[in-house]
């Protein structure tokens, strides 16, 4: 085998031969750290001294075992024992160190803290997002960024974003914050596209969670912290109590995990210039400024919400391992976790006159509450060896998550101002009685249930096989079997019900109360929906150092799922390094995302009232007729190609210096459509014999996009005093630009239709302008 050897710092290597003989010629007199890599194999180094009379050093090289060390990294590359350094594409590796110092709890929030390309917004006001908020990599939706805990995948949240803002419109991501913080090692965020070595939504790139395992004393932290300024008085109160051990099982390990986070909410509104009382006596407010000039009615101000709402997640978590041999070359191993959020966010104020009012039940109007319960929930199980050489890993995995709609501070206007008894004439049109009493109102509700399930089996073989180059090649294939389901549970019935009661200024020219639980109408029994698909990968990856000065990485991958086909992505890697301190690297692959199940078949309906009659409203699946007079189709796979090109510079051993440009073409993208409820959309409903239905929103593979950005990362190390100050820097820029959008259904074209594209302006906008185009981090650390 030939192994790469170098004398560190003095920009000479060389390669043994197949004897395993190697010979470093010019070296000037001195010591020097000599450090010898061969793929497969741990790493060896020794310090040796340099003199007038050649020196002799040996070094014995054994087999890497399954064990990964915390300086080696998962994603990148399925060589064994790859430091980040060495790969071909760029990967930062953020520590439990790193990871303590940044003053919040949330891991989402950690990774924006620490990872300029990666985006966390705080939105507010987006139904179920403001409790389940995603995270986004390199400008792109949550979902174009694979998740894996440990290397395994991560399933996805429930919940959609059916919102046409807000961050990652149309899509749903991984809840990175159902992961205790305490029980993680490090974080590997792979900067590159990488479906031709993971499979599908890896075209942003890929995020590892490492958790902690092994044996290790009890810890336990507590946390606190809170928000104020001069404008807002003390809010946000945050305390954060996590802590964990590792009990030693003979050869094994059994790591503990738990964690309980509480945070208040956070509110950023103005008072409202439009808050009247009964006699529409309203507050003196400074539209520039937001201060309260005089206060002329008993109304609390601000009266909505604009900010985070109150959370408490309880977490847990567990990695188990057990070698099987004294060797450490074969273990079982299991890890899982359990999470618990509960929370609120809010809707949009209702006034006291306003149809969707009774003054009876809220005499001031009302502000609507979300209430959600979340259940995250995850297990995987698996064995590792040494096989005849082959690296052999096989397990299986599970995981889910649930979220139930609750509300709170609401009610359902069609069902009129009544509590205890019926007052609405209901669906028979005829006031409830006590042979029939129908459905009083509420002022909480339960309104439907998301869930999403996800199960793979996996197996993944590696080992550096000598092919007649200059260096072995890591030889990794494997192959995975994935299935997926998507569920949605019908709401209680005044959830959604239209109870068909006169709106409360219908005598001054109202008409009928709109209906359903006010915020978000439950989910009604048409809306109910129990699908899942299946589909099975292969992948072939092999990589070598072709020469001392070059890597190469090939990748391929095959998928073929139950519902869309197939798709066949490949990648091409390349690292060279014409010196020891200088290393440039660029990568090609086209990569792919499946349609999501929530995408293919959500569906909320909302009963409107338009032209004073009752109609239909909202998120239709694609196979739904009223989709399809549209022009809905069944959706099919985006697909991306994704260039990058880099270089990493280290003109002294303290100095570190990166700069990683990249181009990600997707064509096909999937997005909700415009929404189709023009009067001459409406004509056409009613002409192909829906005269309830009002309006018509659905998926479509409706545009292509180009993403273009550059990343640049430097460091420096310095003594300081009696220790070491450590600064680092890094800094993102990107953009987001869409180079094709559908046209008009073609059944709209030519018509006098309102709408002038697939998209609506707010979507438009939401790609190309929503995330920030500059982010950057600055770090200082000094260790004593």
């Amino acid at each position: 085998a030939r192994a790469m050897i170098s004398a560190e710092g003095s920009g000479l290597h060389a390669t043994s031969d197949e004897q395993g003989r190697y010979e470093i010629r010019s070296l000037s007199a001195g010591t020097y750290t000599v450090r010898v890599r061969l793929l497969g194999y741990v790493p060896q180094s020794a310090r040796v001294t340099v003199g007038q009379v050649a020196v002799t050093q040996d070094f014995a090289l054994a087999a890497q075992p399954i064990s990964l060390s915390p300086v080696d990294v998962v994603v990148g590359s399925r060589a064994r024992h790859t430091a980040a350094e060495q790969l071909a594409v760029p990967v930062d590796v953020f520590t439990s160190e790193q990871i303590a110092l940044q003053g919040t709890n949330e891991t989402s929030q950690i990774l924006q803290n620490l990872a300029p390309s990666v985006n966390f917004p705080r939105q507010s006001v987006t139904d179920a997002n403001d409790i389940v908020r995603p995270f986004t990599l390199r400008g792109l939706s949550p979902d174009h960024t694979l998740v894996l805990v440990n290397g395994w995948r991560r399933h996805q949240m429930a919940v959609l974003n059916t919102f046409a803002y807000g961050m990652g419109a149309g899509s749903s991501g991984v809840d990175m914050n159902a992961l205790p913080g305490g029980a993680i090692d490090r974080i590997e965020v792979l900067r590159d596209g990488a479906s031709a070595q993971y499979g599908s939504d890896a075209i942003a790139g890929v995020v590892n969670v490492v958790m902690k395992d092994g044996g290790f004393a009890p810890f336990l932290n507590v946390d606190a912290g809170e928000y104020n300024s001069k404008d807002y008085p003390i809010d946000g109160q945050t305390g954060d109590v996590n802590g964990g051990f590792g009990i030693r099982l003979g050869r094994g390990s059994l790591a503990l995990f738990g964690e309980y986070l509480h945070r208040d909410k956070t509110n950023r509104a103005w008072p409202d210039i439009f808050l009247a009382d009964a006699n529409g006596v309203t507050d003196v407010i400074d539209t520039l400024t937001g201060r309260i000039l005089q206060k002329r009615n008993s109304l609390t101000q601000p009266n909505y919400h604009w900010g985070d709402g109150v959370e408490a997640d309880a977490m847990s978590f567990a990695n188990f391992r057990l070698p099987l041999n004294p060797g450490g070359t074969s273990e079982l191993y299991a890890f899982g976790g359990y999470s618990h959020r509960t929370g609120t966010g809010n809707g949009f104020w209702r006034y006291l006159d306003s149809e969707r009012n009774w003054p009876e039940l809220y005499p001031q109007g009302f502000l609507p509450e979300f209430h959600p319960d979340v259940r995250d929930y995850s297990g995987v199980a698996g064995f590792r060896a040494i096989v005849s050489g082959w690296s052999l890993d096989a397990g299986g995995s599970f995981g889910g998550n649930r979220f139930d709609y609750n509300l709170r501070h609401t009610l359902n206007a069609s069902l009129g101002p009544c509590l205890d008894v019926a007052c609405a004439p209901g669906a028979d049109g005829v006031l409830g009685t006590a042979d029939d009493p129908g459905i009083p109102n509420q002022l909480s509700f339960f309104a439907g249930r998301l869930e999403r399930t996800e199960a793979i089996g996996a197996i993944n073989v590696a080992k550096p096989v000598q092919l007649g180059l200059s260096a072995p090649v890591n030889v990794a294939l494997g192959v995975a079997v994935r299935r997926e389901s998507f569920k949605i549970t019908a709401g209680e019935r005044a959830s959604w019900i239209n109870g068909g009661h006169l709106a409360q200024d219908s005598a001054t020219g109202g008409g009928l109360a709109p209906a359903g639980s006010s915020v978000f109408p439950g989910f009604a029994p048409s809306d109910t929906s129990d699908h899942s698909r299946s589909n099975i990968g292969a992948y072939l990856d092999l990589e070598s150092q072709l020469t001392p000065k070059l890597l190469a990485n090939v990748a391929s991958r095959f998928e073929h799922y139950s519902d869309f086909g197939q798709q066949l992505s490949g990648k091409l890697a390349l690292r060279f390094q014409p010196t020891q301190r200088f290393v440039v690297r660029g990568a090609a692959s086209t990569g792919f995302r499946a349609p999501g199940l929530a995408q293919s078949f959500f569906s909320h309906t909302t009963t409107n009232v338009i032209g004073g009659q009752f109609v239909e409203v909202g998120n239709f699946p694609v196979d739904n007729r009223a989709s399809r007079i549209f022009g809905a189709k069944p959706l099919k796979e985006e697909t991306a190609v994704n260039l990058s090109a880099g270089f990493a510079f280290t003109p002294r051993d303290n100095i570190t210096f990166t700069v990683d440009v990249f181009r990600i073409q997707i064509k096909n993208r999937i997005l909700l459509g415009a929404t189709f409820g023009d009067t001459v959309s409406q004509r056409i409903l009613s002409d192909s014999g829906f005269s309830n239905i009002g309006a018509v929103q659905f998926f479509t593979n409706g545009l292509d996009t180009r993403t273009r950005g550059i990343d640049i990362t430097g460091g420096v190390n310095v003594p300081a005093g009696a220790g070491t100050l450590d600064l680092s820097a890094a800094v993102n820029y990107t953009t987001n630009k869409i180079t094709r959008v559908d046209p008009l259904p073609a059944i709209l074209q030519g018509t006098a239709t309102d709408l002038t594209s697939i998209l609506d302006l707010v979507t438009t906008v939401g790609i190309e302008e929503e995330r920030p185009n500059w982010r950057g981090t600055l770090t200082a650390q000094y260790t004593v």
